[in-house]
């Protein structure tokens, strides 16, 4: 969850000036405990007693405010630095933001979420005398805790509501090198009226009409994913087939262009959330997204001409064809026993819990099928003294094989998963009826911080994963339903007891559910990213940003678990919360595709024509089944002109069409702040 956005930009009448070494700069970023000193300015008991005054701010008025020092803005306006860190750290509508620059440019600023009821100009009152004089005279922590005093005693009053940030006057200097700023600017912002002015950057995309903008957006967005995907594939062939050293110049542009990619999905799912943004930030947005993958997709371009002359298949097409083989062979060969595997998961849980492979073993026959078809046409092209023409034969198998291996991977995945799943349910339970315990326990000594409904959810929730386990009357056991419920649930009762613990409780206890929740999450990554991955053909948009989101959570919570647990509990509960979702949303996807069989479809531009005669199609392989998993096929493919990928170092060619489901996201709300030097 975000606060709202701004609706306007500070403009800072004045300037300081300050000598001394140069601030480091320090980019937007997830705050690290509800105190972050990332410039090193507090020592341990100030740290201490700026984490009382926040700690006392939320128990008092429920506003957690989040605190970090930094030594500079890198550059950036404060209060659009301060916008994206509480962005990163999942702040909500109920918490508030304190960003501080303790570096030769002082200044400050501070964010609302739209629930606290505190208007700017009560901040303006309570900082100019409070806050203000502290932070001037390098009193951080004294800085602080006024701002969080400040904040408790503005809640709820009467003060008028504003819709829009106030323009910060000017700034005055005072003795000992402090800044302050000077009381008289309220005065002066009074007789000029409440005029804001907005300083917007120019749009880049003026005249193209939102709606037709967020087309472009998706459409470039569908279309790197898909460029990143194929060009993955033929640079895990040309390394097997050339060496490490060889590809290195490739493996670096796919590895910056896929960081392009994932901003890219980034500010698409910020876009989708349930927050709206105005007009203005709709479109800049947009046009972030479209210079990313527009500098990402031009990089793998780049490429292209060197990797064509490295890998060409033309000249290489006897030594590829030939290698095909044998890996087909081993495929076939795994059958048997992934059959086995899958029928005893049909034996022993619900259709539920293995819905994400439900149709693997059909899907991966269908590949190996077209996989040799793909082989035979590519032979047939080589004994005519044609090479050029088996050069899409051949790449079509290549990637049939490689998608088949994912498919059989995927049910020996989930079958450890799901085991692991029913590992870990006892210890879930005992975890949630631990904390069902203490909640009962400080109701029953008069708590009133609002644990009851909690302690109902909790109560059902273990009575609903006991029936989830339970085979009875046909049902059979589905452990991931169980342990979600019994993981949300707990998660439900920790926010709720977390009021009542100190910060060391609450590390120790995100520490112990930390190592189930990541393997959890992993696990629901590792699935969905298996069924898009395998059937990226059908696959939209909003499932693709989903699995982004998730992955770069999960990879946040990774990099956290040692240092923050509590941060990484949350980044790996919003990686499930998330890869969950992408799998319902593709598997929506697939199921819209196979009803009209073909018709258009996503990965690699879709395939011209009225679709296909379905299942056995002639007495070549499974069309269906190769435009479904985004398949490159050759000579011998389908009508409509035939069916090839785009943008992969070795490709061409691009695809129109896509939305984001909707026209501009227009609307009101924001994230309320102001930015304050000193």
């Amino acid at each position: 969850m975000l606060l709202r956005r701004s609706s306007a930009v500070l403009a800072v009448a004045g300037a300081v000036v300050l000598t001394g070494p140069a601030a480091l700069a320090e980019p937007p970023v997830n705050v690290a405990g509800q105190v972050d000193d990332r410039s090193d300015v507090l020592t341990d008991d100030e740290q201490a007693a700026v984490e009382d005054a926040v700690s006392q701010l939320e128990i008092d008025e429920g506003i957690e405010l989040v605190v970090v020092f930094v030594d500079s803005f890198d550059g950036q306006d404060p209060f659009a630095w301060a916008d994206q860190t509480a962005s990163l750290s999942n702040l909500d509508a109920s918490d508030a933001i304190l960003a501080v620059s303790t570096g030769a440019q002082r200044e400050y600023a501070y964010g609302l979420g739209q629930d606290v009821d505190v208007t700017e100009e009560e901040v303006d009152e309570f900082a100019a005398s409070d806050v203000d004089p502290r932070f001037g005279d390098g009193d951080w922590a004294g800085g602080a805790e006024a701002f969080a005093e400040g904040l408790a005693e503005a809640n709820g009053s009467d003060g008028t509501g504003f819709g829009t940030i106030a323009v910060v006057g000017g700034i005055a200097a005072v003795g000992g090198g402090a800044y302050l700023l000077s009381r008289s600017r309220r005065r002066r912002r009074e007789a000029a009226g409440p005029e804001v002015k907005r300083l917007e950057r120019p749009d880049p995309h003026a005249g193209v009409p939102t709606e037709q903008l967020q087309a472009q957006a998706s459409t470039a967005l569908l279309e790197l994913d898909e460029a990143i995907k194929t060009s993955q594939l033929d640079l895990d062939f040309a390394r097997l087939q050339y060496g490490e050293d060889a590809v290195t110049g490739f493996a670096e542009a796919l590895a910056q262009s896929r960081q392009e990619l994932t901003r890219a999905f980034t500010l698409r799912q910020q876009l989708d959330d349930e927050i709206p943004e105005d007009e203005p930030t709709t479109r800049a947005m947009l046009a972030e997204m479209l210079q990313l993958t527009s500098a990402a997709d031009a990089r793998l371009d780049e490429q292209a001409e060197s990797f064509d002359q490295l890998r060409d298949l033309e000249k290489n097409a006897p030594q590829a064809l030939e290698a095909l083989g044998p890996r087909i062979t081993a495929l076939q060969g795994r059958l048997p026993a992934d059959e086995q595997r899958m029928a005893e998961l049909q034996r022993r849980y619900a259709p539920a819990a293995i819905a994400s492979v439900a149709d693997n073993l059909e899907q991966a026959r269908a590949r190996l099928t077209a996989a040799e078809h793909e082989v035979a046409e590519a032979r047939a092209g080589l004994d005519a003294g044609k090479p050029g023409e088996a050069v899409g034969d051949i790449r079509a198998a290549e990637d049939a094989v490689v998608q088949t291996g994912q498919l059989l991977d995927a049910i020996g995945r989930l079958a450890n998963d799901l085991e692991g799943a029913v590992q870990r349910i006892p210890a879930a339970r005992a975890d949630t009826e631990q904390d069902l315990a203490e909640a009962r326990a400080l109701v029953a000594s008069g708590d009133r911080s609002g644990l009851q409904p909690q302690i109902a959810r909790a109560e059902a929730a273990i009575a609903a994963a006991d029936e989830a386990m339970v085979a009875n009357g046909g049902a059979l056991p589905d452990p991931f339903t169980a342990l979600r419920r019994l993981e949300e649930a707990d998660i439900a009762l920790e926010q709720a007891l977390g009021v009542a613990r100190d910060a060391q409780t609450r590390t120790r206890r995100a520490a112990a559910s930390l190592d189930q929740v990541l393997l959890h999450a992993r696990s629901t990554v590792a699935a969905a990213g298996d069924f898009i991955a395998t059937r990226r053909g059908a696959v939209g948009p909003e499932a693709r940003t989903r699995l982004a989101e998730a992955e770069r959570h999960l990879q946040a919570a990774a990099g956290l678990a040692a240092t923050d647990p509590v941060s990484a509990l949350q980044e790996a509960q919003q990686a499930d919360a998330l890869a969950g979702q992408a799998l319902q949303r593709a598997q929506s996807d697939v199921s819209s595709w196979n009803s009209g069989y073909g018709g258009g479809g996503y990965g690699g531009g879709g395939y011209g024509g009225g679709g296909f005669a379905g299942p056995g199609y002639g007495r070549g392989p499974d069309l269906g089944s190769l435009v479904l998993g985004g398949i490159l096929f050759g000579g011998g493919g389908g009508g409509g002109g035939g069916y090839r990928r785009g943008g992969s170092f070795g490709g061409s060619g691009r695809r129109s069409g896509g939305s984001f489901g909707g026209g501009s996201r227009g609307g009101g709300g924001g994230r309320r702040g102001g930015t304050r030097r000193f």
